[in-house]
């Protein structure tokens, strides 16, 4: 064998390892995605429940925080063990945590309202105050769930932007299944439009406070943006025909 013929062998050796570390790194990429399956689904189910029934689904419904969290220590070691570039490492690292934090927040969310629609004065608290839990799980506390020292904003603030999508989902959801399926001209269901239209402007004039530098977060910035519209018109239209008519506040 020649000298370039080595030469070329010892390319192709090295091309196929390369081949063979981005599968490997794939498969743990779809691995993780199918293990979040069951904690989206639930989530994807509560979307469709009236505010007003939701606490009584989390009757029997426990924090997702502890699987999750073992989720992620889980896939977190296995990528450990894979032999591929850092950076590639460091990719499907940020997805593992983005992705466990936007089901972390999803999960407090409808918690939170469930427990809000129990009272005839409904009101939520965005952060957490003393022992009172705020409606939007903080950095400090979302990666302490997940057992993670490093916070990362920015996987977080991407995580946020996320839930605002499920959230004005929810609210029109609900305020169309409020509309046609029930005889009672008014319910306090539709002040999910109110208490969601406050949560996503008290969120989006935190975001002007942000130099955002990252491509993606200014993206989705503006997206949410547009989904502060979508709830104003919506409370608009709710308070045109007088269906606000229970007290709310979001603190």
């Amino acid at each position: 064998m020649s000298e370039l013929d080595t030469f070329f062998k010892d390319i192709r050796d090295e091309v196929a390892k390369d081949v063979n570390k981005k599968t490997l790194l794939q498969d743990l990429e779809n691995q993780f995605d199918l293990s979040l399956i069951p904690f989206q689904t639930k989530i994807n189910s509560w979307t469709s429940v009236s505010p007003k029934q939701l606490n009584g689904i989390f009757q029997t419904t426990n924090s997702f925080e502890e699987a999750i969290r073992e989720n992620v220590e889980r896939f977190k070691y296995s990528l450990s063990e894979l032999e591929c570039k850092p950076s590639q490492k460091e990719r499907l690292s940020n997805k593992i945590i983005e992705d466990s934090i936007y089901i972390l927040l999803a999960n407090r969310y409808f918690w939170i309202i469930g427990a809000a629609f129990t009272h005839e004065s409904i009101s939520v608290k965005l952060v957490t105050e003393g022992n009172e839990l705020g409606i939007i799980c903080t950095p400090q506390e979302v990666f302490k769930s997940l057992g993670v020292n490093d916070v990362n904003y920015q996987l977080y603030l991407i995580a946020l932007l996320k839930l605002i999508d499920i959230i004005v989902d929810y609210t029109t959801t609900t305020v169309i299944n409020q509309s046609i399926g029930s005889s009672s001209p008014q319910s306090p269901n539709y002040s999910i439009g109110l208490i969601n239209s406050k949560i996503v402007s008290k969120i989006q004039n935190g975001f002007s406070l942000l130099d955002l530098k990252n491509d993606v977060l200014r993206k989705r910035y503006d997206s949410l943006k547009y989904n502060s519209q979508r709830l104003n018109k919506i409370v608009y239209d709710l308070s045109l025909r007088n269906l606000l008519t229970t007290e709310v506040g979001v603190e």
